[in-house]
């Protein structure tokens, strides 16, 4: 990009240059004309008879002389100049009134050619005719020689001349300065794009450190569409694969020890349980011929009930499909249908279409999502005597996630710690943006949770 903005800003430069030259040059052409003896070839001319060819050659090739002699006093570039008016690109032509009388040789260039047969039939006292880049300066002197006889002296500038003189009349130290203001501004454009590129790969490394350290939400800040930019495109899309892999490997491994620790569960603390409350039922029965000791019997037993149900819970709950394995929409359906089979109470799920993918993308969050919602439908199984359950899925800004169900309601104010409100708060506070709204009244119950759905989910 730079190098294309450095030739850019060279080709402009030379254009620049092209056109003070030329600007210059008609300067100064304009006053070696302007430099004439004019008196001189009044005279001439006064004392010549024009109509006389040779008359009239003389007094063309005294003008044109005397124009170079000027040129060569007052321009510096001139005699490199004239070295190339052998093609008639500079001219001198008397006219009068019934036409041309004579010119200096050689013949006119068709430029200044055309240019000349402007001047003769117009009246003004300078034409300056344009072809592209070259160009034609006609100036008119009037000789006092009778029958409007007229002297034209015309000049042609073309684009070429500005590299003949600077060749033929350059010396050393001319191409020395010539090439250290190339070399420099070679130099110039190329620091610059250097100091550029340095700046990028800087912040494609310091990119790469924060990624080496783990951090994979850095990116690569660059929108240029070159060779640099695609490749830190490429990086980006990178680190947005490896960290949703990370993500779906730690979401796995989450999955893997929840199912370890049920297993644990289940095979030592919940049947140990079973078996203490069989010896208690045991003991319940034995107690019967005891009055005094069944009241304290019986309500051993109880608690090793409870305690048997609060173990089931906790297997449950950690005993939830893999996320990973089966995508939350379907994880959500065995475990709402587990949890609720043989309770009668019926339930349904609000699920948009596209936003199962979106959350899959995100395991952990979805993870937590779960949870929250078994915990809240554990709790209305246990506590509100609901007939119905509806869970919703809002996408927006933020998300909305909620478990909705029929039952008596409760006190917010006043609920006990057993039903795990602490623990669905803490878990919704974990969510990106994450906060738990609890609303309950006589009609039922809503656990409403709000969330941003992170980045990387979003693409």
């Amino acid at each position: 990009m730079f190098m294309i903005v450095g030739f850019g800003a060279l080709f402009i430069v030379s254009i620049l240059m092209s056109q003070f030259n030329a600007s210059r040059y008609e300067s100064s052409i304009r006053g070696v004309i302007n430099g004439l003896d004019r008196q001189q070839f009044n005279a001439s001319a006064t004392a010549a008879n024009l109509r006389d060819k040779a008359a009239c050659d003389a007094l063309a090739s005294k003008i044109f002389w005397n124009l170079v002699d000027t040129g060569v006093t007052q321009m510096l570039d001139f005699p490199a100049m004239f070295s190339y008016f052998h093609d008639g690109k500079l001219q001198v032509k008397i006219i009068n009134d019934q036409g041309i009388l004579c010119s200096t040789l050689p013949a006119a260039t068709p430029l200044l050619d055309q240019a000349m047969i402007e001047a003769a039939q117009s009246s003004q006292p300078e034409v300056l005719h344009r072809q592209g880049e070259d160009w034609a300066l006609i100036t008119r002197i009037n000789l006092p020689a009778g029958d409007g006889v007229q002297a034209l002296v015309g000049v042609h500038y073309w684009s070429q001349w500005q590299i003949y003189d600077e060749v033929l009349s350059g010396t050393v130290s001319d191409y020395i300065r010539t090439f250290i203001l190339i070399n420099s501004m070679g130099a110039s454009v190329a620091a610059l794009f250097v100091w550029r590129l340095l700046r990028r790969i800087k912040r494609a490394t310091n990119a790469a450190d924060q990624w080496a350290a783990g951090d994979l939400r850095t990116r690569i800040k660059d929108n240029s569409k070159d060779e640099f930019g695609r490749l830190a495109e490429r990086f980006n899309n990178m680190a947005d694969a490896l960290s949703k892999s990370f993500d779906m490997q730690k979401a796995l491994a989450i999955s893997v020890e929840r199912n370890r620790i049920a297993r644990d569960l289940h095979d030592t603390a919940k049947q140990r349980s079973f078996v203490l409350g069989l010896k208690l039922t045991e003991l319940e029965y034995e107690a019967q011929q005891h009055a005094p000791l069944l009241p304290t019997v019986e309500s051993a037993r109880r608690l090793a009930d409870h305690l048997q149900k609060d173990l089931e819970n906790v297997v449950s709950g950690f005993n939830l499909p893999a996320i990973a394995d089966h995508g939350l929409h379907e994880t959500l359906v065995r475990s709402v249908r587990d949890l609720l089979s043989g309770s009668g109470i019926q339930w349904s799920i609000d699920w948009p279409d596209r936003i199962g993918a979106q959350l899959d993308t995100a395991p952990e969050l979805a993870q937590e999502l779960l949870m929250i919602t078994h915990e809240a439908i554990a709790n209305a199984l246990r506590h509100s005597q609901c007939r119905n359950i509806h869970i919703a899925c809002k996408p927006g800004h933020p998300w909305h996630w909620s478990v909705t169900d029929d039952g008596h309601g409760f006190d917010t104010a006043g609920a006990p710690i057993g039903m795990g409100l602490s623990n669905m708060r803490w878990r919704a506070n974990t969510l990106p943006g994450g906060d738990l709204a609890l609303s309950s009244s006589p009609k039922g119950t809503i656990v409403d949770i709000s969330f941003e759905l992170p980045v990387l989910a979003k693409s």
